[in-house]
Formats: C-alpha cells, sequence, structure tokens
C-alpha cells in the first residue's frame, strides 16, 4: 500500500504545487465617478466645491457706484460669519476720507461703512493703507462695495468714470451711453455744457444736478399673491422733486413741451449690465431739460421686467434692479417668481396691460 501511496503522490505534487504558483486575478477597483456640479439657477451665479479654486474678482465698476472717495483705511472690525455656502463675511471698516471722486460725504470726514461679501475665503482689507472706496447708502448706512488699495496709475481713469452719470463707460474718446446700442443720433448742435459724450450717438453726458430729490419706490401690484409677488410686478415710481426755494434744472431729465421722456432718461443696471429703460427708442429730435418750481414734484413709471437681456431666475430667488437718472440711483431687490412674473414678462413684450396673470 505504502508503495502505492508514494506514487500517487509523485505523479499529482507538480500538479498541485503548480495549481497554487498560478496568481489569482487582480480585483477591479471601480471608483466611482466623480459627481457633477449643478448647474446654478440664473441669477445665483456660480457653485463652486469647497477647497476649490477661488474665481478671479472682476475689476470694480467704479462708474456704477453712488458714492467713491480716496481715503485711509484706519481700522477693520470684523463682524458675524453668516453659516452658508460660500460664507457671508461682514466687516466694519473706519476711514478718514481725503478725496470725494463721487457723492456727497467731506475730505477730513471720518466715516464707518459696513461691508459684506460672500465668498469662500475671508476678505483681506488694505488696513492703515490709502485705499479707493466705492459703495452705496441704504438706510442712512454707507455699505463699500469695493475697497481696493489706492494705485496712482488708476485714479485718472476711476475719476473720469465717476464723472460719467451712472451706467456709462470707457476711456476718454471712445465713451459709451446706456443709449449707444440705440439708432437714433443726438442732434449735433445741442451741446448742453457738457464735457463728455456718447461716441456712438452724440448724446452728452448729463447729470442729474444739485438741489432736487430722487426716489424710488414699489407699486403695489393690482392683485398681490401671498409667496408669489411681495415686490408686486415690477413697477417702480420714480419720483424728482424740489424742495428748495429757488427752481432746479435736472438736466438727465428730458421733456419735449410739457412731456416728461421718462423711458428715454433713465438707465437700468441689472446684473453688471447696462440697459436703456425699457420702450426707449433714443432721442435723435431736439429736447430740453426738466425744469422744477419750489416744491414741485413729478413722477414717472418703469418696469424693469420689460428688459431683454437679464438671466431671469428659473423657481423663486431675487435679483436687483439699480435704476438710475444721471448720478443718483437706487437699487432694488426683487423677488422674482418665475410661473407667475414671466407670463407678466410675456405680457410686457406683447405691449398688454399687466393686470394679475395668476399661477
Amino acid at each position: 500500500m505504502k508503495p502505492f501511496f508514494l506514487a500517487f503522490v509523485i505523479l499529482f505534487l507538480p500538479a498541485a504545487t503548480f495549481a497554487k504558483k498560478i496568481p489569482a486575478p487582480d480585483r477591479v477597483q471601480v471608483k466611482p465617478a466623480p459627481r457633477p456640479l449643478p448647474r446654478p439657477l440664473p441669477g445665483r451665479g456660480p457653485i463652486l466645491r469647497p477647497g476649490g479654486p477661488e474665481q478671479e474678482k472682476a475689476p470694480p465698476a467704479w462708474a456704477s457706484h453712488q458714492h467713491v472717495f480716496t481715503g485711509t483705511l484706519d481700522k477693520v472690525l470684523a463682524g458675524p460669519v453668516g453659516r452658508s455656502f460660500p460664507p457671508m463675511f461682514t466687516h466694519k471698516l473706519t476711514l478718514t476720507v481725503k478725496e470725494v471722486i463721487r457723492g456727497d460725504l467731506k475730505p477730513g470726514q471720518e466715516v464707518t461703512v459696513s461691508h459684506v461679501a460672500r465668498q469662500r475665503v475671508k476678505p483681506v482689507f488694505p488696513e492703515g493703507k490709502p485705499c479707493v472706496v466705492g459703495g452705496e447708502k441704504s438706510r442712512g448706512t454707507l455699505q463699500a462695495k469695493d475697497v481696493v488699495e489706492l494705485d496712482l496709475k488708476e485714479i485718472d481713469a476711476i475719476r473720469l468714470a465717476c464723472s460719467l452719470p451712472l451706467g456709462w463707460a470707457g476711456k476718454a474718446g471712445s465713451i459709451i451711453s446706456p443709449w449707444a446700442a440705440l439708432a437714433a443720433k443726438w442732434p449735433a448742435n445741442l451741446k448742453e455744457g457738457a464735457k463728455h459724450f456718447c461716441a456712438s450717438t452724440g448724446r452728452p453726458a448729463l447729470g442729474f444736478g444739485l438741489g432736487a430729490s430722487f426716489e424710488v419706490e414699489k407699486v403695489p401690484p393690482e392683485a398681490e399673491i401671498k409667496w408669489t409677488n411681495p415686490d408686486g410686478d415690477g413697477e417702480y415710481k420714480i419720483t424728482v422733486g424740489n424742495p428748495t426755494a429757488q427752481a432746479v434744472t435736472i438736466p438727465a431729465l428730458r421733456r419735449i413741451g410739457g412731456k416728461i421722456l421718462w423711458n428715454e432718461s433713465v438707465a437700468i443696471l441689472c446684473q453688471n449690465k447696462t440697459y436703456p429703460a425699457p420702450g426707449s427708442k433714443g432721442l435723435g429730435v431736439a429736447t430740453a431739460p426738466v425744469v422744477l418750481q419750489p416744491g414741485q414734484k413729478v413722477s414717472g413709471i418703469v418696469n424693469p421686467l420689460a428688459l431683454e437681456g437679464p438671466s431671469w431666475p428659473k423657481g423663486g430667488y431675487r435679483i436687483s434692479f439699480q435704476i438710475c437718472l444721471g448720478e443718483r440711483s437706487s437699487t432694488q431687490s426683487f423677488y422674482y417668481m418665475s410661473r407667475h412674473h414671466d407670463g407678466i414678462r410675456a405680457k410686457l413684450k406683447a405691449g398688454q396691460p399687466i393686470g394679475s396673470v395668476g399661477d
């Protein structure tokens, strides 16, 4: 029996040894594909992954600010951080004003401004250094939108941008107005004492001037729908008044006879683009500035929902309109509900009155 067993082992041992040497096939490691980033809704901006590259910031649009000044940034005080993504950083900045380029601040004045930035990385300010600041006044508080270290090579371009009405842009010799894309050409002999003119239309850069008041308010909707149109259906009432004891001229507000041309005078900034007021065809005939007597007020209605060009939100989201007349403006935050306001825009495009369209 032993010889037989020994012969059996000798016969099959090489095969068994060879079988042990055959490597098992490697397991295939299946890696999940990266999840695609969600597409942002219109008006919400790009969505970034945490830790991703910081987006390059657009250069400041100095011409769009109500207040622009140079000064020393004396103090930076960090405030609460909003727990959103990206986080919302808040700061209080104290500055000593040196040069007022636009607005009603005074040289030597100490001002405290608020600053809010929604971004991944905490903003860094040039504390203790000369700066250029651009911002808006809201409810009596100056809100800084742009704060950058002063570059003497750029200051002349900033001064030029701020000498133009809001919505105008360009450099000396190639200045463009909000009406540049329209066919009408401004009468060549009507200079109005302006220093700068639109390179496309010849329209003079006319300011709002001093002495008059400027207000913008939402017009209540014909039918208010809960959770749908808390800010109305897009109409805004612009009121210009004369609170002084003398007559006041508003060069930027044009008229023909007794008719005030609101649509040909107002510009609207939305999503970093400039538009003439809806219905504008440009001014190719002689017009005159509106003159207000003491105590007189005039009003007009504009509806930015009739604009062609903005990226309108889907669902419900906020969109901002900066309504401008010369160097004066008011920024309005508007809650847009697409299932309701898309119908409003369709009616405006068709030239129909905007009674409530319901849901």
